[in-house]
């Protein structure tokens, strides 16, 4: 009888631990958007319990740059595990810290009155300022060719419609970012420039398979060659590619052409998938799925705590049951570490 006792207790304990483990897998996936300053405690407990990879700084309550440095210094002091830090700090509109910041102008703006050497000074200052209230991720810069200025979506966010001149420019905020040890994120993969629809609404379409190679996807491939570190993967569909996914939950776009064609080696984060274009075509869960069978290594996600908590403890579920998804995340989480 005793003997079968400690072969119950050694069951419930190996179920219990194998449960720990699982639930902490979904939390090194996700990176989540935090709006709310002073940083609530609930955020700090949820990233602490479930390992959150990484959080990015969003909405007027982090405009600051002496905010973002407070709420960053309070997470490190409650948690134990190493994260991601994000903010989008393009330059132009794109500019979430607006105070105590240098504010960089656009990218159409850098490219056409400053020269690449002006632009580099400018991309690593803009880093080191980061770097000193304790961002490591920056998602940028766009490297997305601008086709027509009708496409307000990315504007002057782009660099021009000259493919050479938006790597040129764009080499200079990659390896500026790098040398203040910022990890610079390229995007929108594979090219977002020749689209009109907002991804923050509605799914945009791609179907000039012919420009999207030939042109769109240029600046990606030398940026890769030169060592760029991470991409982040459109919310866009490329019907000739792929009639079902858009980018971010493509297992034909990230991993058979930006992971095994393109030979990229870095982190692939998802654009935020709680936006419309993801939001209005699949279920969320499923969606965050889809981006890990993709290839993607790090999916971002903004919504409201409440959801997260329902979302984790849903995906936690499915995990459970999916032996594949389990390895495929533990593969994502050796390749992240490396970069934290």
């Amino acid at each position: 009888m005793n003997y079968i006792f400690k072969i119950i207790c050694f069951l419930l304990l190996t179920t219990a631990i194998h449960a720990k483990l699982t639930h902490n897998l979904i939390g090194k996936q996700l990176i989540i958007g935090i709006n709310n300053y002073p940083i609530h405690q609930s955020w700090i407990t949820f990233i602490k319990e479930n390992h959150i990879s990484g959080v990015i700084f969003i909405s007027d309550a982090y405009k600051d740059a002496n905010h973002v440095k407070e709420a960053i210094t309070t997470i490190k002091k409650n948690i134990n595990h190493k994260m991601f830090f994000c903010i989008d700090q393009e330059g132009g509109k794109v500019n979430r810290i607006k105070k105590n910041m240098i504010q960089l102008p656009a990218a159409n703006i850098i490219a056409k009155h400053y020269s690449e050497k002006e632009a580099f000074n400018l991309y690593q200052k803009q880093a080191k300022e980061l770097a000193t209230i304790g961002i490591n991720v920056n998602f940028s810069p766009v490297l997305d060719i601008l086709y027509d200025d009708a496409n307000t979506v990315i504007g002057s966010r782009s660099y021009g419609n000259n493919p050479k001149i938006v790597f040129n420019y764009a080499k200079q905020a990659i390896n500026a970012s790098l040398l203040e040890n910022i990890l610079p994120v390229i995007k929108h993969f594979p090219g977002h420039g020749f689209t009109s629809i907002d991804s923050h609404t509605n799914m945009p379409i791609h179907k000039d398979i012919f420009r999207l190679i030939k042109t769109d996807i240029v600046p990606f491939k030398k940026s890769i060659r030169i060592g760029a570190p991470a991409i982040m993967a459109a919310h866009i569909l490329y019907p000739r590619i792929d009639k079902q996914y858009p980018a971010s939950l493509s297992e034909e776009i990230i991993t058979r052409y930006l992971i095994k064609d393109l030979k990229f080696e870095g982190i692939i984060f998802s654009d935020d998938i709680s936006m419309g274009a993801i939001q209005k075509n699949f279920k969320i869960n499923d969606a965050i799925i889809k981006t890990i069978e993709a290839g993607i290594h790090q999916t971002i996600i903004i919504t409201p705590l409440e959801n997260l908590v329902k979302i984790v403890k849903r995906m936690d579920s499915k995990i459970k049951d999916n032996k594949n998804l389990r390895d495929k995340i533990k593969q994502n989480i050796q390749i992240v570490e490396k970069f934290k």
